[in-house]
């Protein structure tokens, strides 16, 4: 895993493990959640006695799909992660490779900022713009390291 320090590398790793760790603040603050109120133990109620008949025998009360998706959030969020600390600690994998995919993951990123801002929910707009500024400086930083790397194999 030396690698994945290697100058050039640092912000994407950063990024990748960032990502990790958001995962498991994630779904530890939604574990630990409790119903503040009356009126939000009433609507987790209600969402666990309304069911919809999906197909395959299956009828998920609203409650029960909230958990598939907010858990969805965390497994997506660490695969992501643990995907992109692979690639940085793989030394087969030129800074070029991934380069392209920071640019993925500013395309992925952008899209849940941008959800995020849209329906106005705090937590993950501000995951949200901490993963832009690391994704959008590891292109940065890649690009910069390709560069060199370019310089100097033209001066040989």
């Amino acid at each position: 895993m030396g690698s994945v320090w290697r100058r050039g590398r640092r912000l994407f790793t950063v990024a990748a493990v960032f990502m990790i760790l958001t995962a498991a603040v994630h779904t530890a603050g939604n574990l630990a959640a409790k119903s503040s109120s009356a009126e939000e133990t009433r609507v987790r109620s209600e969402m666990a006695a309304l069911r919809f008949p999906l197909g395959m025998g299956m009828q998920p009360s609203l409650w029960d799909i909230y958990w598939d998706l907010t858990l969805t959030m965390s497994i997506t969020l660490a695969a992501l992660g643990l995907i992109n600390l692979l690639l940085a600690a793989s030394g087969e994998i030129p800074d070029r490779i991934l380069r392209r995919v920071s640019w993925v993951n500013l395309i992925w990123v952008v899209a849940f900022l941008w959800l995020s801002w849209v329906q106005q929910v705090p937590p993950p707009l501000i995951s949200g713009v901490a993963f832009v500024v690391f994704v959008a400086g590891s292109i940065w930083e890649l690009g910069r390291r390709n560069e060199e790397s370019l310089t100097r194999a033209q001066g040989q």
